[in-house]
Order: structure tokens, then C-alpha cells, then sequence
């Protein structure tokens, strides 16, 4: 409800917005698919604004425009343009992995092992970050751990998701989408002054799209038509209202969902699951089809932030006040077939509160900044299973073929208080070399209430822990000239113990990262190159194993983790592009001992197997080319590949939980009026129609082990038309 609010409100600023002034006569062109004579990238990755080439991190920038013009796969691109990240959605939520570190873990009481951001604020919801895609002027992906500005949680690195700003003379733009698989996407946005030096933007987005996998049950009453549908809305107003030298930006989010969500297959089995053991049946074998009987996804999510730049004497105050909350429910065929054998269903809600403060400033040749956060978050979901099993798995004297009735339901809420402060400071050793130094101290409690029903009377129980660390980084830059940046750096990442709410197991440790790192960052007439090597140890990471009924988070001994990333662009002709971009990563367990109940419980030494969703090799090699036409107007080509090499889902790194090596290959093109007001665009995505696995789970033993799994889009086109004012 609060999300459609919001989105009735963001068409009211339309109006509003539209009313104050005549819209602008010329306006810069924005970004299609892509560029030949890219403008210079400025950043906020370090909380102060810099260009990229300039900024010693391992870093890669994606531009909000490209990624509309290009079909807008959500954080999905990521995975396609930044090396050493994966990305995968499990049960619609959504899991970012950099460096082999990662979400892993999405109940309640767990974290992410890369942080993410949207305009400054940290989300600490899972089942919200993924929604945070729209109207963005671009995304910055720090790689390795930002212990010391982003905090707690960042041990794999941090997704800095910066929206479009309210700008100074009137500007808007409305497109629409079409495609294949009932693809339908308007979008609008309309920005400018008010009055008194106020200015605003308004922005709005719905999706729909009717579904890529096939549902065999189509028919059936309550089964939906197809899988992996979206219909969603979403909106955003933002006020910008100058006080003094300073600024007050007030931004409002609302984001509602309701449709039949994530296709969730279960994979077909050698071993007989409880639907083929109690009546015969058996889930879909084809790769774009799956069986339900009836399946729900709803979501809203909605924030309110505040956010004050106020200039005190040499330095800047930056203050953030910010509080959002979600709702989710989603419920599905648990087994996959004709049969009423078992539907599960989780409901979610949270709620965060957040206030950060910062202060900075440049003392001659030392730049610096130093803040404190407060965060709450509070989680609750309750996760329900109702169906029949085959007698024997609960008594041997019955038959497999008895249908024993069971329910299950647990879960609990989980609070967590997050105190932190921080310092980060450049101090300039001498025209070419300069000291970084930034250290943080978290201090985070949580507290659990927690309760489990399953053939027995409702268990309920109470825990709580705590956990203070440090984090940072130190480093040298050094910069023999305006086009050659070379860097060194060690850090330490902090990432929260955990809460395994519902399982009734002790608490997790905290995951503790070091890394050393070198870069440099290298560019000249029509070319950049930048390079990266690391080493990474981390000591008890955590990872997700698989209880008798449910899904706990553990802690892995050590691992260890070493690789190399590259990006490079060079403009070899007028209008011509080329990039390459890939990474080489070797992630491996330490010590490790892990028990498998796909495999009879039997306890498997695991040390030196691969971390899982992480590729040994991984790439994408692009080619953008821009024609000028006469009358002004241009053409703009883009095309790339990416490929992977195989990764596993688990850390057993069996054949049952793998997904091959692939190569995807992505076009689009667009054309764009010599006045920059019109833009036509179309793309191609997955043009091979590789059927790759994004996620794979193992559900509970008394469930049969089934695997969960979900794949990515098949070949899919689009066609865009965009009005820009």
C-alpha cells in the first residue's frame, strides 16, 4: 500500500515539476549503447568525488543510461561487466558475490558478504536490494574489503548504487519498452527548479513481463500461466532545497510487486524424490518448463531518506537520517509436480533505521574524513511446509508408498544494533607519493527470538551475541605522472556473526578477510588499462550447509583466495570502442570438514575445493561503434561476449550441483535524433540461448534433498523508444 502511495505521489511532482517552467531547449545527449569518446568518470567510491583513474581501488563504474537502453537486467548486469563478481537470485532474493565472498546465506539473522548501497544508505534487507534500480546516474562496484568507509559486512567488497539527482535547469524524459515473452517497461522522469532555488525529480518505472518458463499445469485452477513473470511498479521523488551554502536532499522510495515470481525448478533426480515414491510423479525435465500448482509473489518496499551537505569553516558536515521497510511473501509448488505433495511459503517483513555523520576536509597536503553510524534492523519471517512424506522416512514399519501428513513451520525475528565510527585520511608524502590510512570499529549486537513446530509441540527459545572488531586499510599511491597511477594496500574485513534463527544451534563467528592488493591504473590518447592482483585469507567464512530440516550458516575454517582483474579500453579508429574485461581467480578452502546429506550424512574433507559460484576464469570482451549521419543525428552499435569457466554451487564440488563453462553473446543498437530528444534502441540478449544455472539449493532431508534450482533468461529481444526533453 505505502508503495503505491508513493508512486500516486511521484506523479503528482510530474505535474508540479512540469508546471514551474518551460522545459529546456537542448540538453546534453545521454549515453546509448554506448559511446566511442566516453566523457571523464567521476566517482564518490572514497565519499569524495574523484575520477576514476585518479582513485587507487579496484573499481568498475556501469552507466544508468547504457543499462536502461540495453534492456535494464537489474543487478544481473553486474555479473556481466565487472570481473570477479557472480550474481545469483535464490527464491527471488537477491545474492552478489565478489572475489568468491558473498551473499550466501538469506534467513534472517545472517548477512551479505558484500555490502550494498543505494545513495549513501546501507541495506541491510536481502529481500530489498535488488528493487533499488531506478532512474540511476550509474553503479560503482568496489572490489576487495572497504573495511574502513563501508564498513561491517564489506569483507567481499561493496555495490554503490547512486540515483539520477535533481538538476538545475528542467529536464525530463519518457520511454517505453517492448519485448518478446510479453516484455512491456515505461519509465519517466521529469527534473527541475521549483521555486526559491528548490529543485526536484520525479521518477516512475513499471515492468512486466509474462514469464520464461513454461508451466506444464497451465490450466489448472490457481496455476499460473508461466514462471520467472514480473509485474511491478515503482517511484521515487526527490527534493533538493539550498540552505545557505549548504543542501537538504529529501528522497522518497516506494516499490510494490505482485505476480507469480521466480520459476523454481526442482531438478530432476537418479534417486527418487517423495512425489515419485508416494504416487509416481516426477518434476519436468525440460530446461524451460517446471510443474506448479499454484504459486505467489508479493513485495513492497518503501523508504524515506534525508540527507544534509552543510560547509563548516574548511570542512563539509554530511549527515544521513534514514528509515525503510519491506513486506514479502512468496509461496510455491515445493515438489514440482501433478501431485499435491508439498507447498512451501515464506513471509518476511522488516524494518531499518539509520544515522550516519561525517565531516570532511583538506588540511594542505592531508585529505580526510572521519564519521559514526547508528543502524537497527529487524527482521521477522516465518517459514511454512505442508504436505505428506512417504510413511518409511518417519517410521520403517510403514510403506515408502504411505502418504504421512506433516507440517512445518519455524523462523523467529532477529534485531540487530550496529554502532561503528570511523576515520579515513591521504596524506600527501610528496608531489608523487601519498599514505592512505583508514580504520573503522563496529560494534554489533543481535538479539533473536526464535520458535520451530514440526511433529511435536511448538519449541521457542531466546538468544543473543555480540561481536566489536576493527577494520581498515593502509596503502601506498604513488604517481610518477597525470596518466600513470600505481597503488599497494593491505586490509582487513569484518563481517557480523550470525544467528541461525529457527535451527536452535549456537551463534556463528564473525568472518575476518586480509588482503593485499596491487593496482595500477594506466591511460593515454584513446586507451585506459587497469590492472589489479590480490591475495586473500580469511578465517572463519561463513557459508550455508544444509541442517535435517532446514538451511544453517557455518563457519569454514580458512580459506584462501588469490586472483587478477583487468579492464581495458582502447579507441583504435573514429567512433570505435573496445573493451576487455576478466579476472583469474584461484578460491579455495583451507580446513574444512563439511557434512553432506545428499550422500547419506557422510562427512567429507573439503580443503582445497573450490568456494562455491566462483570461476577460475571469467570475461567479457565488447566492441561499441558510433556512425555520425548527416543531419547530425547518429547510429550507435554495441555487441559483447562473456564467457565463464564451470563453477559449483556447493562446497562439494560435485557434478550434481555444477554448472559448465558458457560463452553469452549480447547486440543492441540505437538511434538518436541530432537534437538528443529521440532515441530508438534495440537490443538482443543470450543470442546462443545458453541455458545457464543462476542458483541451486539443496532443500532438507525429509524432503527428499531435492535441488532448487533457477536459470537464467533464455535469448529474449527488445525495442525501445525514449522522448527526452
Amino acid at each position: 500500500m505505502r508503495g503505491k502511495l508513493f508512486l500516486g505521489s511521484a506523479g503528482s511532482l510530474l505535474s508540479l515539476v512540469a508546471a514551474s517552467g518551460a522545459l529546456a531547449q537542448d540538453r546534453s545527449g545521454a549515453a546509448s549503447v554506448g559511446s566511442a569518446e566516453p566523457d571523464e568518470i567521476l566517482v564518490t567510491a572514497e565519499r569524495r568525488s574523484s575520477s576514476i583513474q585518479d582513485t587507487p581501488l579496484a573499481l568498475s563504474v556501469l552507466d544508468g543510461d547504457s543499462l536502461r537502453q540495453g534492456g535494464n537486467q537489474g543487478l544481473t548486469e553486474l555479473a556481466q561487466k565487472v570481473p570477479s563478481l557472480s550474481f545469483a537470485q535464490s527464491f527471488g532474493i537477491t545474492q552478489i558475490f565478489i572475489r568468491g565472498v558473498g551473499n550466501n546465506f538469506f534467513a534472517p539473522g545472517g548477512d551479505p558478504g558484500v555490502a550494498t548501497y543505494a545513495d549513501g544508505v546501507y541495506l541491510s534487507d536481502q529481500e530489498a536490494t535488488g528493487v533499488a534500480f531506478l532512474d540511476l546516474e550509474r553503479i560503482e562496484v568496489l572490489r576487495g574489503p572497504q573495511g574502513a568507509l563501508y564498513g561491517r559486512n564489506a569483507t567481499g567488497g561493496a555495490v554503490n548504487l547512486v540515483s539520477a539527482a535533481p538538476s538545475e535547469s528542467l529536464e525530463g524524459r519518457i520511454g517505453l519498452q517492448l519485448g518478446d515473452y510479453g516484455r512491456v517497461q515505461g519509465d519517466g522522469v521529469l527534473s527541475g527548479p521549483l521555486f526559491g532555488g528548490i529543485t526536484a525529480r520525479a521518477s516512475a518505472q513499471y515492468r512486466k513481463l509474462s514469464g520464461y518458463t513454461r508451466n506444464e499445469l497451465a490450466g489448472t485452477p490457481g496455476a499460473p500461466e508461466r514462471g520467472d513473470a514480473e509485474e511491478s511498479f515503482a517511484g521515487r521523488l526527490q527534493v533538493a532545497v539550498p540552505l545557505g551554502e549548504g543542501r537538504l536532499q529529501l528522497t522518497a522510495n516506494g516499490y510494490t510487486q505482485n505476480d507469480a515470481g521466480p520459476a523454481l525448478r526442482i531438478l530432476p533426480d537418479p534417486l527418487p524424490h517423495p512425489a515419485a515414491l508416494l504416487f509416481g510423479v516426477r518434476p519436468s525435465a525440460a530446461p524451460r518448463s517446471f510443474k506448479s500448482q499454484g504459486s505467489i509473489n508479493r513485495r513492497e518496499v518503501w523508504s524515506v531518506t534525508g540527507r544534509l551537505e552543510q560547509p563548516i569553516g574548511a570542512a563539509e558536515l554530511v549527515l544521513i537520517a534514514d528509515t525503510r521497510g519491506s513486506d514479502r511473501f512468496i509461496s510455491f509448488d515445493q515438489d514440482g509436480t501433478e501431485r499435491t505433495v508439498s507447498t512451501s511459503s515464506l513471509d518476511t517483513d522488516s524494518s531499518q533505521s539509520s544515522v550516519e555523520a561525517y565531516l570532511k576536509g583538506n588540511s594542505g597536503k592531508l585529505d580526510w574524513l572521519a564519521g559514526a553510524i547508528w543502524l537497527r534492523f529487524r527482521q521477522s519471517r516465518t517459514t511454512f511446509v505442508e504436505g505428506f512424506l512417504p510413511g518409511a522416512f518417519l517410521d520403517p514399519r510403514l510403506p515408502l508408498t504411505f502418504p504421512f501428513p506433516f507440517t512445518f513451520a519455524g523462523g523467529g525475528t532477529v534485531t540487530t544494533e550496529a554502532l561503528a565510527a570511523y576515520a579515513d585520511g591521504k596524506l600527501a608524502l610528496s608531489d608523487t607519493v601519498a599514505l592512505r590510512i583508514g580504520g573503522r570499529y563496529s560494534d554489533d549486537q543481535k538479539q533473536a527470538s526464535e520458535f520451530l513446530t514440526f511433529f511435536a509441540p511448538p519449541i521457542t527459545g531466546q538468544q543473543s551475541d555480540g561481536w566489536g572488531e576493527w577494520s581498515g586499510k593502509a596503502g601506498l599511491d604513488f604517481t610518477p605522472s597525470d596518466n600513470v597511477l600505481l597503488y599497494a594496500s593491505a586490509a582487513r574485513g569484518f563481517k557480523s556473526g550470525a544467528l541461525n534463527v529457527g535451527a536452535f544451534t549456537p551463534a556463528v563467528n564473525p568472518e575476518i578477510n586480509v588482503t593485499f592488493e596491487a593496482g595500477a591504473r594506466l591511460s593515454g590518447a584513446g586507451w585506459t588499462l587497469n590492472l589489479t592482483g590480490y591475495t586473500s585469507d580469511y578465517s572463519d567464512l561463513q557459508i550455508v550447509r544444509i541442517g535435517p530440516i532446514s538451511q544453517i550458516i557455518a563457519n569454514a575454517t580458512s580459506a584462501r583466495i588469490n586472483g587478477l582483474e583487468l579492464e581495458a579500453k582502447v579507441r583504435p579508429a573514429p567512433g570505435l570502442t573496445l573493451g576487455l574485461s576478466g579476472s583469474w581467480m584461484d578460491a579455495s578452502f583451507g580446513t574444512f570438514v563439511s557434512t553432506d546429506q545428499r550422500r547419506g550424512f557422510q562427512d567429507f574433507n573439503v580443503s582445497g575445493n573450490r568456494l562455491p559460484l566462483t570461476s577460475r576464469w571469467q570475461g567479457t570482451v565488447s566492441v561499441q561503434y558510433r556512425a555520425d549521419l548527416a543531419g547530425g543525428s547518429r547510429l550507435d552499435f554495441g555487441g559483447a561476449m562473456q564467457w565463464r569457466s564451470e563453477y559449483f554451487f556447493t562446497e562439494f564440488n560435485t557434478a550434481d550441483a555444477r554448472q559448465g563453462g558458457f560463452a553469452r553473446f549480447d547486440l543492441g543498437a540505437a538511434w538518436t535524433s541530432a537534437d538528443n530528444r529521440w532515441t530508438v534502441n534495440v537490443f538482443a540478449r543470450n543470442l546462443t540461448d545458453h541455458k545457464v544455472l543462476s542458483s541451486l539449493a539443496a532443500v532438507a532431508p525429509l524432503l527428499g534433498s531435492v535441488r532448487v534450482a533457477s536459470l537464467e533468461p533464455p535469448r529474449h529481444f527488445g525495442i525501445g523508444l525514449e522522448r527526452r526533453f
